[in-house]
């Protein structure tokens, strides 16, 4: 377990994929605004970018997000050079809205 000062705010972080403390869709909303800055980024690109803004998890905690972010249709994925490389779906986009929108 490990802590996470994010806004202020703490969190315990699980070295699996659940992210407790936090609200139903922080993470979500993290990983997506994390996916919409820039074009197309691998699960260490978005490790990074999370770390970077103060939120480490474990990279498989990461990677099974974007995983499950992918099935649900909010990211779309390739391979490239044998790794996944995510972006915002459309239906990513219009979820990153929604959740900007009810977060305020």
């Amino acid at each position: 377990m490990q802590r996470v000062v994010l806004d202020d705010r703490s969190f315990i972080c699980s070295s699996m994929h659940l992210v407790l403390g936090m609200h139903y869709n922080e993470l979500k909303l993290l990983v997506l605004k994390t996916l919409s800055d820039q074009g197309l980024k691998d699960s260490s690109a978005v490790a990074a970018e999370l770390k970077a803004a103060g939120v480490e998890l474990d990279m498989h905690a990461i990677r099974m997000a974007l995983m499950r972010y992918y099935k649900q249709g909010l990211l779309g994925r390739e391979r490239k050079s044998g790794v996944y490389v995510y972006g915002l779906s459309e239906r990513g986009v219009r979820r990153l809205e929604w959740l900007e929108s009810v977060s305020r």
